[in-house]
């Protein structure tokens, strides 16, 4: 029975994911739309970002630590240096350094 439903949850995402790039339906979205979900991927980075910072291995919210000093140090390099690769590279070297 398990396996049915994990071919039947698999094939149900395939067809959702193909239809989207496929070609198959040449609609598009309104224009209310298009301006409202150009935020989507923004506020999920920012989400995923901030748990990954401020939640600890447990689960709760932990104010002030090595992540959160790291994450720090790289948004002040990102926002002067505008490079993301150089953000990246900071970021895990100060907590490779701190941590």
């Amino acid at each position: 029975m398990i396996w049915i439903v994990m071919i039947l949850t698999g094939l149900a995402n395939f067809a959702v994911r193909f239809s989207m790039f496929s070609g198959l339906r040449a609609s598009t979205l309104p224009d209310w739309a298009e301006r409202y979900l150009r935020y989507v991927p923004t506020a999920i980075l920012s989400a995923i970002i901030a748990a990954a910072l401020f939640l600890d291995e447990a689960g709760e919210i932990q104010m002030w630590n090595t992540t959160v000093l790291a994450g720090l140090i790289a948004a002040i390099i990102a926002i002067l240096t505008r490079s993301v690769i150089f953000t990246i590279i900071t970021g895990l070297g100060v907590l490779w350094i701190i941590g």
